[in-house]
């Protein structure tokens, strides 16, 4: 079975057994640290979903080449109005802040989103 939705007037077909991964969203939360006394940041996940790995083209890659798109990754999960762009994205043991949320434009019964990440990277 495949799946189609519409993204931006581009079509996008991704196989249902695709969605074998999932990801969660959340926020980072500062919590007490018994052992130094101070507080740490931990992530706090809210939502749980399914999603897929969206292959980007070759062209599309070097499309976003020197863009704040460059170094991304795009997840397609199925349409959901609670993720935004506050959230954290935590999807394969790594942090990723929500560049952008592209919602399917079928209005189709079960409908698609593909949720743009890039990688948070860890100071020290």
């Amino acid at each position: 079975m495949v799946l189609d939705g519409k993204f931006g007037g581009m079509n996008v077909k991704i196989a249902v057994n695709r969605f074998n991964k999932t990801v969660e969203f959340g926020a980072i939360d500062s919590v007490p640290n018994d052992a130094t006394g101070d507080y740490d940041e931990k992530f706090k996940a809210v939502y749980t979903v399914h999603c897929a790995l969206y292959n980007r083209s070759f062209m599309q890659n070097y499309q976003l080449l020197g863009t704040e798109l460059q170094d991304t990754i795009v997840l397609a999960i199925r349409s959901d109005s609670r993720i935004n762009r506050k959230l954290i994205a935590r999807f394969n043991s790594h942090d990723y802040k929500i560049i952008d949320v592209s919602k399917d434009s079928t209005e189709m019964p079960v409908a698609y989103d593909l949720v743009t990440l890039k990688l948070i990277e860890k100071e020290g």
